[in-house]
């Protein structure tokens, strides 16, 4: 059982997270059968106030297992106890800790917060854990996220785990988030760290909370869904999420945080200042057979002519096979396509053309056979085209580089 800070009850400090800790122990503790009421809980509901209620339920435990013999039939004092205050550690802790039911002898609550939870045990930390290894992650970050679950247990009891698609995500994945209209995320495919095994979100799925009741949350989802229906961010569950992000981003994990709002987000570097088009169009250039820039994730490329560079789009239309080639861009690309790039593209197995003989002085000079024009057809291949440069990038993602 996790041990309150100070003391709780009349005349005492009465911290809201050593209250609820309090009142919690009490509404799961019932009366003896021989009591007066007979049965039932010490207290209904816990909220983190030190009201009457919760005074008077201090002295009625008090009186039935701290200022009492041992046999129970009669008052007696306790020197070392106060009457109507919890001190840590003192007889009436004891007897608090000794008399809530053994399912409920781990109880704990973030300091500053009111929602008690049970403790998880190592066996369930180690199907957290487990979890995780299935999944894929750059060997370095692995490493990181294991110590942030660890490190969530060993601080709070909590066991966290790696939340729905939130390992490596192959490009296809990372376009569907986007366009799901979920606003999951606004990185396209290439965008996000995700996308190179070097960012994982993890949640609290399976946490078991007591709601005000003392009725036990056995169902909460990864992302508080039980405690945060609306998913605005209660004072309660933005606790949660404060106490992962400070275990990941501390010196014993090295992870660092994403987006400010994006709370289950831990990942592998600090990208303060670093372009993720930029680094996605160094892949790309060092994965395929074009030249890419970006800037603002706006992409371009030289189509692999060698030449001038056009702008295709964004990540999500390249990745859609909506690129924005047109019949005049290609048209513009081929005229300006170094002639040994011309002959490097030409198909394998094809037959070299023969140099044309001078004419004699004075011959006519034969007409140019003037270029096929591009045409649809040429800028849907181009678009295709495109769009498998990208999953050359994808294919590459473990020599992704942050810089």
């Amino acid at each position: 059982m996790q041990l309150i800070t100070g003391t709780v009850g009349e005349t005492g400090g009465n911290n809201i997270s050593d209250v609820a800790l309090v009142q919690a122990i009490l509404v799961k503790t019932t009366r003896p059968a021989t009591a007066t009421p007979p049965g039932g809980p010490f207290l209904t509901s816990y909220d983190g106030v030190c009201g009457d209620g919760t005074k008077a339920a201090i002295r009625d435990f008090q009186n039935h297992h701290v200022f009492v013999s041992a046999d129970g039939r009669q008052s007696v004092p306790n020197p070392n106890a106060t009457t109507g205050l919890v001190r840590p550690n003192d007889p009436t802790w004891a007897k608090l800790i000794e008399k809530v039911p053994t399912e409920f002898s781990n109880l704990r609550v973030l300091i500053g917060g009111k929602t008690v939870y049970v403790a998880a045990t190592a066996a369930q930390l180690a199907t957290k854990i487990g979890a995780a290894n299935a999944l894929t992650f750059t060997a370095a970050f692995r490493t990181r996220v294991n110590a942030c679950i660890n490190r969530m247990h060993t601080m709070h009891g909590i066991a966290i785990g790696v939340c729905r698609q939130g390992d490596r995500r192959n490009f296809q994945t990372q376009y569907d988030l986007l366009t799901s209209g979920r606003g999951v995320t606004n990185a396209g495919p290439g965008e996000s760290n995700h996308n190179f095994g070097m960012a994982v979100d993890l949640g609290f799925e399976g946490l078991r909370w007591l709601q005000s009741d003392g009725t036990v949350t056995e169902n909460e989802t990864a992302w508080f869904h039980r405690l945060d229906p609306r998913q605005v961010l209660t004072a309660e569950a933005l606790k949660f999420w404060e106490a992962l992000r400070t275990a990941g981003t501390s010196a014993e994990v090295g992870a660092f945080r994403g987006p400010v709002g994006d709370r289950p987000h831990l990942q592998n570097w600090n990208d303060a200042g670093v372009s993720m088009a930029g680094r996605l169009a160094n892949l790309l250039t060092r994965s395929g057979t074009m030249r890419w820039t970006a800037t603002r994730g706006a992409y371009s490329s030289d189509l692999g002519m060698g030449g001038e560079l056009y702008a295709v789009g964004s990540a999500a239309q390249i990745w859609n096979r909506q690129a924005t080639v047109t019949v005049e861009m290609l048209t513009r690309a081929r005229a300006g396509q170094p002639a040994a790039a011309r002959a490097a593209q030409a198909p394998a197995g094809a037959p070299q053309r023969q140099a044309q003989p001078v004419p004699p002085q004075g011959a006519p000079n034969r007409p140019q056979q003037p270029a096929r024009p591009v045409t649809a057809a040429d800028v849907t291949a181009m678009r295709q085209e495109l769009r498998r440069q990208f999953e050359l990038a994808d294919a590459n993602w473990q020599n992704w580089t942050p810089n």
